[in-house]
């Protein structure tokens, strides 16, 4: 077990802390937009080789919500039991607009999709086709180990909602 360096963690502390006070308490619906963790969830997810970004993603629920009059929504249910429910805007020109997410499961599961639906907006249906599991960790500077396999759900139900899109708009392969 790695040990935390105490300027590190306080830091962090401080930025969950900075950003719990700054940030609207609504969400789109009626879900916060941030969390308060406890010193020692902070520390636990510290020392197990969460980033810093990942941290912030996950504290400030990056992306969690839904959207009113989505293009797609997806669901998918993991082998490990984490399931992430996705909502695309795409526009007439096939432009992700916008992109939201709620999901059942571990922190890996949250940071993911967060990193996701950022990666996915402005970009073609064509463009989020190429997306991998390496830029979503590439985006949240990392993630344990163990929990790559978080990346790997968020790009399975992407691939899973693309399918849904191209089937609205008669096309069969993604």
């Amino acid at each position: 077990m790695q040990r935390i360096k105490t300027r590190s963690f306080k830091n962090l502390l401080k930025v969950a802390v900075i950003n719990k006070k700054s940030m609207p308490n609504q969400l789109h619906g009626s879900e916060k937009t941030s969390r308060q963790l406890s010193k020692e969830e902070l520390r636990l997810m510290v020392e197990s080789g969460y980033s810093k970004k990942a941290i912030d993603f996950y504290i400030n629920r990056v992306n969690v919500g839904f959207l009113d009059d989505p293009s797609v929504v997806s669901t998918f249910l993991g082998p490990c039991g984490d399931l992430i429910k996705l909502y695309l805007a795409i526009d007439d020109k096939e432009v992700i607009r916008d992109a939201k997410f709620y999901y059942l499961g571990c922190p890996g599961s949250a940071t993911s999709a967060s990193a996701m639906t950022t990666l996915l907006k402005g970009k073609t249906i064509d463009q989020a086709k190429k997306l991998t599991e390496e830029d979503i960790l590439n985006e949240l500077d990392g993630l344990p180990k163990s929990k790559h396999d978080c990346a790997t759900l968020s790009i399975r139900t992407l691939r899973k909602a693309i399918a849904e899109y191209g089937k609205q708009k008669g096309r069969l392969e993604i």
